[in-house]
């Protein structure tokens, strides 16, 4: 449901907050406070397993007297395109400030409730007697689900992993426990015609993803204008934007051209040869036993050269925004310094938990022993990502999902005559890698910072 509006980014909204299942009220019996909301921002991104928000208020009737810092606040917004509700726990108030004799402002920071459950819940024993699996996405989903964990209702979008996990988990929080989980899991569904790893967790408005940075890329690629957000699945609409004048028709494509664009550093190359972006060897120590220490994944002693990696050969393995279209970006640099970005100097380490978990039926069994090509891979992964950013601005936009896709098409500075052609190497698919939705009760607008691996 759209609300009416004679700008693209105009909304409407309200804001509750309860505490112990009850709605609380302002002085003069009012329980909607969007009257004392002045500014607010929700953030996602592929990077953290919360959805954030900071709320700032302006108060002249005594409202802050009933926030302890733990109320759970209920923010709906009724934007252009769809309307959300965000139950959000609120866990910091800060940055009172008076203003004048009989008025405060103030903000309050907010966060998913299961990130602040996170902090009083742990793991703790053998990996297969606690879940009952071995499977990444399996364990997932229990330590989201299950009550004795985080005991979420939202849904759990989870990609299935080849390899097993067998671990002991200490004390872990559950989030920490997944993470870990996915620094060592490779997909089940090969696209790049060899093992593919690099997980990440978050949480988006759709629920939470567990999921490979190729996987994303896959999913992206699969998007289409015609094909509307599927809550049951985690899939997302792609939106394209137009950089371009407003305000030149009636005003409904307005909602779909962006407001203001900026190009974060697009890539350091003094810095990329420094940590190894593009080339450097992926060292594995066992602390038990040198002897099972390696490096490059076919040592069984530490030699001083063996496999380094090297992202012009790994490029074929991946996933990539455009597909068989993708070319990779490090083709485009001069011979003479493709030399440089060739030469492996730097050096990954990784710990290898060779003997991390005894068997059953007794005797240390070595487990994560491909730890090594598993470093090498999620870092260049992540790294090829870099190569091409944007940070953007556009009416805001609640069908926007941290992790899914978006097209950009951008103009070129270059003069073709009367005609303007599209920028090439800026325009095209991007992954969503942040997002922040902000604004005021009646307006909000759409950041977003975009990524893409490949120039066209």
């Amino acid at each position: 449901m759209s609300t009416p509006r004679v700008n693209a980014g105009d909304i409407s909204t309200s804001l509750t907050v309860i505490r112990g299942g009850k709605t609380l009220k302002s002085g003069n019996g009012e329980s909607n406070l969007v009257e004392f909301l002045r500014a607010w921002e929700i953030y996602e991104s592929i990077e953290q397993g919360t959805v954030e928000a900071t709320f700032m208020f302006e108060d002249s009737a005594g409202i802050s007297n009933i926030f302890t810092g733990s109320e759970l606040i209920r923010f709906v917004v009724n934007g252009s395109v769809l309307k959300r509700t965000y139950n959000l726990r609120s866990y910091n108030v800060h940055s009172r400030q008076r203003i004048n004799q009989t008025t405060d402002t103030f903000a309050i920071n907010c966060c998913s409730d299961e990130f602040v459950k996170n902090e009083c819940s742990n793991v703790f024993g053998r990996s297969d007697t606690i879940f009952k699996e071995t499977e990444a996405s399996s364990i997932v989903k229990k330590l989201i689900k299950e009550n004795s964990f985080l005991g979420s209702s939202k849904k759990i979008f989870a990609e299935e992993s080849l390899n097993k996990h067998q671990f002991i988990a200490t004390n872990w929080r559950p989030l920490d426990t997944i993470y870990w989980i996915a620094n060592r899991s490779v997909r089940k569904k090969q696209s790049g015609g060899s093992y593919q790893n690099g997980f990440t967790f978050y949480e988006n408005a759709l629920g939470y993803h567990f999921k490979s940075i190729d996987s994303m890329i896959d999913d992206i690629n699969s998007q289409t204008v015609t094909k509307g957000t599927d809550k049951t699945k985690g899939t997302a609409r792609l939106y394209e934007y137009l950089y371009a004048p407003k305000k030149l028709d009636d005003g409904s494509n307005d909602q779909f051209k962006i407001d203001t664009i900026t190009f974060p550093e697009e890539r350091n190359f003094l810095m990329g040869l420094r940590h190894g972006a593009w080339s450097g060897f992926s060292m594995g120590i066992d602390p038990v036993d040198l002897a099972q220490s390696k490096m490059g994944g076919v040592s069984t002693d530490l030699p001083l050269y063996s496999d380094p990696y090297d992202v012009s050969k790994t490029w074929k393995k991946m996933s990539h925004l455009g597909g068989k279209k993708a070319v990779n970006p490090v083709s485009r640099v001069g011979e003479d310094y493709k030399t440089l970005i060739e030469a492996p100097k730097r050096m990954r380490y990784t710990i290898i938990p060779n003997q991390n978990i005894d068997g059953k039926k007794g005797g240390a069994g070595k487990n994560y022993s491909e730890l090594v090509e598993l470093q090498s891979y999620q870092f260049l992964r992540i790294e090829s990502m870099k190569n091409t950013q944007l940070q953007i601005s556009v009416p805001g936009n609640l069908d926007l999902y941290a992790g899914s896709g978006v097209s950009v098409t951008i103009p070129t500075t270059e003069k073709s005559g009367d005609k303007i052609e599209t920028d090439k190497r800026f325009s095209g698919s991007y992954m969503i890698v942040t997002l922040a939705h902000k604004g005021t009760p009646d307006t909000m607008s759409t950041e977003m910072l975009l990524m893409k691996d490949t120039v066209l």
